[in-house]
């Protein structure tokens, strides 16, 4: 770091894979926006800043790192690892093992929010309401005597265990039965592996933002102002909700932020927010997405570690509502990580340890 205050910051992101034929492609491509905003807003104040686009080999990873000028700061947007998130972990474990200082939440909280079956258990665990589930991996036996008590109560959810962005959600993931029930879980094992079987909450959804540069602030939370029932029958998110501007779950599916919530409410839900992104480990920023059911039950759907930030995501407009400018948090951001690094390391020093990260990586 040459100059007081300015600094090196690689922008670590994911390279799309994936055709653009393949349904999934928008969830992976979206990186680019947030890459595109963050290096515009830091040469502005007087940062180096250099892409460094992650594909599928971790030595490329560590040997992009040891180029250039040495690296004070890795803005981490790195969602996954050769066209799969599963390796969203490991690749900040990587930049770690080289000794650099990465934005946003540490390895293990991510690996542990990929993981929605092993978050509910910790969330469970410390008395946080989240909705009855069951955890299916490939070949696993239905329960059928569990499911069949699940769906007295009501519909359930079907999803992927270990994926994000809304991955394999439609309007098909709610099913009232045990025959279209198990259609739904051998349709998501096929494609995306793990399942998780959730109890349907009908009602309203929430999300819950949290800065935590210094003591963990919560943002102006956000509700998904559902269209009418013809519109999105169950009152989804869906993948199409997300990532196809033009569909009708898109269409159905605006955000009000600040959402019209009565303040108990919204007390309960933003100290459960805090609960949840302090129990998971996350770090710097994140996002906690609730139900409500009709008696005002609130229950976590997911701790989300390092959620999108691009400037049209919610992330960003709960910051604009909060009067946080967008430049000033990313600004923030990179400044609270580089104060994390411990000591200073010569460019040997750096060397060293990228060499060593390279030995243990695949």
């Amino acid at each position: 770091m040459s100059i007081p205050g300015r600094l090196q910051v690689v922008v670590l992101y994911n390279q799309p894979q994936l055709p653009e034929s393949d349904p999934d492609w928008a969830s992976e491509a979206g990186v680019l926006e947030t890459v595109d905003a963050v290096t515009a807003a830091l040469p502005a104040r007087g940062h180096g800043v250099r892409r460094v686009a992650v594909g599928s080999s971790a030595a490329e990873i560590v040997e992009a790192l040891a180029v250039g000028p040495a690296t004070d700061v890795v803005l981490n947007l790195c969602e996954g690892l050769g066209g799969t998130g599963a390796g969203e972990a490991s690749v900040a474990g990587l930049v770690e093992l080289c000794g650099l200082p990465l934005t946003g939440s540490p390895p293990d909280c991510l690996a542990l929010v990929r993981d929605k079956a092993r978050t509910k258990w910790l969330l469970q665990g410390a008395g946080l309401p989240t909705a009855p589930f069951f955890y299916l991996a490939p070949g696993d036996r239905l329960p059928r005597e569990g499911l069949e008590a699940m769906l007295a109560a009501g519909p359930c959810l079907i999803k992927p265990a270990k994926e994000d962005a809304s991955l394999g959600i439609s309007q098909q993931s709610v099913v009232a039965d045990l025959q279209g029930l198990g259609r739904q879980v051998a349709a998501i094992q096929g494609r995306y592996g793990d399942v998780l079987v959730e109890q349907y909450i009908p009602g309203r959804e929430f999300n819950v933002g949290i800065v935590a540069l210094g003591e963990p602030v919560v943002l102006p939370m956000a509700e998904i102002e559902f269209g009418s029932p013809a519109e999105n029958p169950w009152r989804l998110v869906t993948y199409d909700a997300k990532w196809t501007p033009g569909s009708a779950d898109y269409a159905s599916t605006p955000v009000a932020c600040p959402a019209r919530v009565e303040p108990a409410l919204a007390a309960r839900m933003e100290r459960a927010a805090l609960a949840a992104f302090r129990l998971t480990g996350c770090r710097d920023y994140g996002r906690v997405d609730f139900r409500v059911d009709s008696g005002g039950g609130a229950y976590i759907l997911e701790v989300n570690a390092n959620p999108d930030l691009s400037p049209s995501a919610g992330f960003a407009r709960g910051l604009s509502v909060a009067g946080l400018n967008y430049d000033d948090f990313i600004e923030r951001l990179i400044q609270s990580a580089a104060a994390r690094r411990v000591g200073r390391q010569t460019c040997s020093d750096r060397r060293a340890g990228i060499e060593q990260a390279v030995v243990i990586g695949p």
